[in-house]
């Protein structure tokens, strides 16, 4: 049973150790959910996932957790309700992290509830399943290479299909940095396109970078510095300064800017470039982001064309290249 599981994995996770209160909160939530028979099946009830939410933003987060649960486990055909309850956990694996890696249970026990719950999403067709399943599974490699490195990092091993024009924007990502880059991310939605391209990821010898991580994960710190050759006690600049002598710095549309050391950039593509990049013959496709838009606009079809909006800011050629995405809104940066 998936219950047995979810125990089994905690158990090697923290083998030495009983659960915190917490822990067990966490399990007990997993427990009611997967666990046993449900007494009868409710009808789904579309206000609960909006209830668990403003729960959430209200900083109950156990009490959506525990709300989810007993409520699921009676209306396991409710998406929307699986889906909350993978997101909750997904910001638990999060916070995880920021805590210092401490407490039970771990980061990879919570990515498992997460899975699983996004698992469920998207067996009931629910907008974005499939993306913050990813999401978890960039999260369990996030773990992996804090504990072994950037080679140990498994990219894309585990990872669900996602729609091609998110792909899309990673092989064009990758392309606009050059082989050996240091290529700074600024979102989940760049990071987790160019996470699922991870064969051109290792062939251009490219290392996508977190800044938000860098300044707030030890660990990941540690272990990023290590890849890049430099001092994981600089900040974020002054590392980076010392890469860019070594290795070309990338600035995706949407980095942060501010933690990039000054240096004169150019523009390839949707990169902005700390060194002269020299012409190539490797095209941007947005075929894919196309034929999405005909078949109906949805929020991450808004949210890949945002990015090649951001990158116009920076690279005006790309108002002729995108005519037809842009259409007739362009960005600021293409208007008159």
């Amino acid at each position: 049973m998936l219950q047995e599981r979810l125990l089994r994995r905690s158990s090697r996770a923290a083998p030495v150790r009983r659960l915190s209160r917490s822990g067990v909160a966490a399990l007990a939530a997993a427990a009611t959910i997967f666990g046993g028979e449900a007494r009868g099946q409710a009808a789904v009830d579309p206000n609960v996932a909006p209830r668990a939410a403003a729960l959430e933003r209200a900083g109950e987060r156990r009490l959506a957790i525990g709300l989810l649960g007993r409520y699921l486990a009676t209306a396991p055909d409710d998406g929307r309700a699986w889906f909350q309850l993978g997101r909750f956990y997904l910001l638990d694996a999060r916070d995880w992290h920021l805590q210092g890696h401490r407490g039970d249970p771990d980061g990879l026990l919570y990515l498992d509830f997460a899975a699983t719950a996004f698992d469920q999403a998207v067996r009931l067709s629910v907008d974005s399943g499939a993306i913050f399943r990813g999401l978890a599974e960039l999260e369990r490699d996030v773990v992996f290479l804090e504990d072994s490195g950037w080679a140990s990092a498994r990219r894309g091993s585990r990872a669900p299909a996602l729609p091609g024009f998110i792909l899309e924007l990673g092989a064009n990502l990758l392309s606009s940095c050059p082989v050996g880059g240091v290529l700074l991310v600024g979102s989940d939605l760049e990071a987790l396109s160019l996470w699922y391209d991870s064969g051109d990821l290792r062939a251009r010898k490219i290392l996508p970078l977190r800044s938000d991580r860098y300044a707030t994960d030890s660990m990941y710190r540690r272990r990023m510095a290590e890849a890049m050759n430099t001092d994981a006690g600089l900040p974020i600049r002054a590392a980076l300064s010392q890469v860019s002598g070594r290795r070309p710095l990338c600035l995706s549309p949407t980095a942060d800017s501010a933690a990039a050391p000054a240096a004169t950039w150019t523009v390839s593509r949707l990169a902005r470039v700390s060194q002269p990049v020299a012409s190539g013959s490797e095209a941007l496709s947005v075929t894919e982001l196309l034929g999405a838009m005909r078949q109906g606009e949805s929020a991450w079809v808004r949210d890949v064309r945002r990015v090649y909006d951001d990158a116009a800011r920076y690279n005006v050629l790309l108002c002729s290249s995108f005519l037809l995405v842009f259409g007739d809104a362009p960005p600021p940066a293409c208007r008159p």
